[in-house]
């Protein structure tokens, strides 16, 4: 199995984001055929692809919420990105208001995004925050991951066979 979709399963991670292939910073977030945008400063619009999981364990406004800053955390949503209102993206991903406004109002509290009375939500980079954060998410997401694949049965030497061949280019499918 692809090292990638085995991430993707594992950790519930956005595909594209892992891939890290994005075409001229345009790719599509989708929620039952729903395409959610990201305003830009020049306004052109920024997509990524995302489904919301009903059925996961994990809350939607949690799946949603980490979206948000784990584009923020790899760069895709860059400093001063304007966010879609709390209306366009609840209208885009069939939920409800309330929940938009929980998720916007998480992550200006943790200092990702800003609002400006009126105008909206705005991406906010602070340089500290943003390797402080990505580290917590690759010590969360790594702890997890293996959490996930020792009860699979594998050892600390298969998982690090695994991140080996990923970092030399081999890819091995194992369907």
């Amino acid at each position: 199995m692809d090292f990638f979709i085995l991430l993707y399963i594992l950790l519930n991670v956005p595909f594209f984001l892992l891939k890290k292939k994005f075409v001229d910073k345009i790719a599509l977030l989708h929620y039952n055929s729903s395409s959610v945008g990201i305003e830009m400063k020049d306004r052109k619009k920024k997509f990524f692809n995302f489904k919301v999981d009903v059925k996961s364990a994990v809350p939607v406004y949690e799946q949603v919420k980490r979206t948000i800053k784990f584009a923020i955390l790899s760069g895709y949503l860059q400093d001063g990105d304007k966010l879609l209102s709390l209306r366009e993206l609840a209208m885009k991903l069939q939920i409800n208001p309330n929940t938009i406004i929980k998720i916007y109002t998480q992550l200006e509290f943790e200092g990702y995004i800003y609002s400006r009375p009126g105008a909206g939500y705005y991406v906010k980079i602070d340089p500290g925050k943003v390797k402080k954060g990505k580290y917590e998410l690759l010590e969360k997401e790594t702890l997890d991951y293996i959490s996930r694949v020792t009860e699979l049965g594998f050892s600390m030497d298969d998982i690090t066979a695994v991140i080996h061949k990923y970092f030399k280019g081999e890819r091995h499918d194992t369907d």
